[in-house]
């Protein structure tokens, strides 16, 4: 199953306060938290016999990752989840390389996780693979970041009168979704 952002966060934050539990822990705390009956009573003994912990320097931006990383779940959600290589490749009736290939080629969308897996946001996909004239559409960005490629193909341009680079995608109107994301990030003057 695909990695939540969220979830990536959480992990990243608090793998290393268990780090630091387990460097002031003695033998025998750890011992003793090993063969508790389970992982909360093991821990909770642990932190009962370790007292306090020195905790890590603030990190100015953890606030900021947490943000980024919500919206990050935000935007998968709204693109209908996201599938791993395998399942993408499944759906193609390709090998992983072949996905692997095209994502590097800019002809299937992927956004990074944190772990450096590749996800496929599902929406990009229809009952026959990828949706005809995606390669198109994601050659005419003039922005990198996969992510925020991935927000702007779910959100309403005003070149398509409210409706977002992907509907006009889905109704076959490949153009006008090339125009908008295209046009993205232009100021009219």
């Amino acid at each position: 199953m695909p990695e939540d952002p969220l979830r990536s966060a959480f992990l990243s934050r608090y793998g290393g306060f268990l780090e630091r539990l387990a460097a002031s822990a003695s033998s025998e705390s750890m011992q003793t938290a090993l063969a508790a009956a389970d992982e909360v009573g093991g821990l909770a003994g642990m932190l009962a016999s370790v007292g306090p912990i020195e905790p890590p320097p603030r990190d100015p931006l953890a606030g900021a990752r947490a943000r980024g990383a919500a919206m990050k779940s935000d935007l998968l959600a709204r693109a209908g989840g996201a599938l791993a290589a395998g399942e993408v490749a499944a759906l193609m009736g390709v090998t992983p390389a072949a996905v692997h290939a095209r994502r590097q080629r800019g002809t299937l969308l992927a956004v990074r996780q944190a772990n450096g897996e590749f996800l496929y946001p599902a929406c990009q996909f229809g009952d026959e693979g990828a949706l005809p004239g995606l390669g198109q559409v994601l050659a005419a960005f003039t922005v990198e970041g996969e992510w925020t490629r991935l927000s702007v193909l779910l959100s309403p341009a005003p070149s398509l009168d409210g409706a977002t680079p992907l509907d006009a995608l889905r109704t076959g109107d490949v153009a006008g979704a090339v125009e908008a994301v295209s046009s993205y990030g232009e100021h009219g003057g």
